[in-house]
């Protein structure tokens, strides 16, 4: 019997030139990685000592990174080909273990602790499937108890389509879909320029910003 759930923080090492990628020219390469690697901390740090989760970190090449993240995570390696074959592989290597599974990216600074705990309270008899949409048409959180496979299926990943072909995938199989309330993820410089505008950039984020047009 499964028990418990589990947090799945989904990133990619950090390498020159293979993140944050849609920021550049606006952002230098190496100040892509520098926010890459803030971003992934930031969301550790949120979530490494909270209580109602396990909290498991899914990477690229978990030999290269094990030494950037605090002692006592669990990192374990991406799998597939593609990023939804990817999503769909670890989300079902956790459910064999546990009852709910909720899965996040790293570029979501306003995604915190209060948040996910919702995702996981909605899952229930009534959900088959909590998303956490963003903005710009994606989404930045999934959840499920069991695994529907096809909702990873010929979706425009990275595309303002990802979240209605989402939702159609889960109309045409049957499956109850809770959606929460729209979030803002950090993809282009003017998702950068969005947060700074409300008040929600840290400083450090702030300083990456300052020299670029809005």
């Amino acid at each position: 019997m499964r028990f418990g759930n589990t947090l799945i923080i989904f990133t990619k090492t950090p390498q020159v030139c293979r993140v944050k990628t849609r920021m550049w020219p606006d952002l230098s390469h190496r100040k892509c990685l520098f926010l890459h690697k803030k971003l992934t901390a930031h969301a550790t740090s949120q979530f490494k000592l909270n209580l109602e989760f396990n909290l498991i970190v899914y990477t690229t090449h978990t030999d290269k990174v094990r030494h950037l993240y605090p002692r006592g995570i669990i990192i374990k390696q991406q799998s597939g080909f593609g990023l939804g074959k990817r999503m769909c592989n670890a989300i079902n290597q956790e459910l064999k273990k546990t009852q709910r599974v909720v899965l996040i990216g790293s570029d979501c600074l306003t995604l915190d602790v209060d948040y996910v705990s919702k995702a996981f309270k909605e899952l229930t008899a009534v959900n088959d499937v909590v998303l956490g949409p963003t903005i710009d048409g994606g989404y930045a959180l999934i959840g499920m108890q069991k695994q529907h496979a096809f909702l990873f299926n010929n979706i425009s990943w990275g595309s303002s389509k990802v979240f209605n072909q989402t939702q159609t995938s889960a109309s045409k199989h049957g499956c109850r879909i809770k959606a929460l309330d729209k979030i803002s993820d950090i993809d282009t410089i003017k998702d950068l320029h969005y947060l700074k505008k409300i008040n929600s950039l840290p400083e450090w984020a702030t300083n990456l910003v300052c020299s670029t047009s809005g």
